[in-house]
């Protein structure tokens, strides 16, 4: 299946309301095991050195703060970050880094391919997850739906080669989603 639009995008106010505190993984019980794998992978990719990484939609910082990395930048669209700002703005400012962390984002956005191709143009690593094969997702903050080869295709797109990928499947134990990890160079 190819990768399906599930809503509009929301306009600035809505996103504003939608997003005005940051993200909390701790609210649900998928996402501990969710952002431990996703820091697993951060640090496999981390471990041919990372001098500075980002996460520019960091949430509580839970999977940056656990990067071994000499500058960290942290941004969120809510307020209190050094970056602030929709990522697709934020990206634009933030400075060359060694790896880019996009954990729970990329089916937030309006332009996927142009979060991928910007976020290549400033970092040599990245690590991404999404929810896969959610065709049916209800939930109103996710504008895309799509399939691991989906997602590959779009990294394939914007410069990156596949590294490592792991994957989080929650839904045997009746939750909704399976996420797709990937470290790409």
């Amino acid at each position: 299946m190819t990768r399906v639009r599930l809503r509009p995008a929301y306009s600035e106010a809505e996103l504003a309301q939608l997003y005005r505190t940051p993200h909390d993984h701790r609210r649900w019980r998928d996402h501990h095991l969710r952002v431990d794998v996703t820091v697993q992978v951060a640090r496999w990719m981390a471990d041919v050195g990372v001098r500075a990484a980002a996460d520019l939609s960091c949430g509580n910082g839970a999977i940056l703060n656990q990067v071994p990395a000499d500058r960290k930048h942290f941004g969120d669209l809510a307020p209190g970050y050094e970056l602030h700002g929709p990522i697709e703005k934020t990206l634009e400012e933030l400075p060359e880094v060694d790896l880019f962390v996009c954990s729970e984002t990329l089916e937030h956005v309006d332009d996927p391919d142009l979060v991928l191709a910007r976020i290549r143009s400033r970092s040599r690593m990245l690590v991404l997850s999404t929810p896969v094969d959610a065709w049916q997702d209800a939930n109103p903050e996710h504008y895309w739906a799509w399939s691991r080869d989906d997602v590959e295709a779009m990294l394939t797109g914007a410069g990156w080669r596949l590294h490592v990928y792991a994957t989080a499947d929650f839904r045997p134990a009746r939750l909704p989603y399976c996420f797709g990890i990937w470290g790409v160079r």
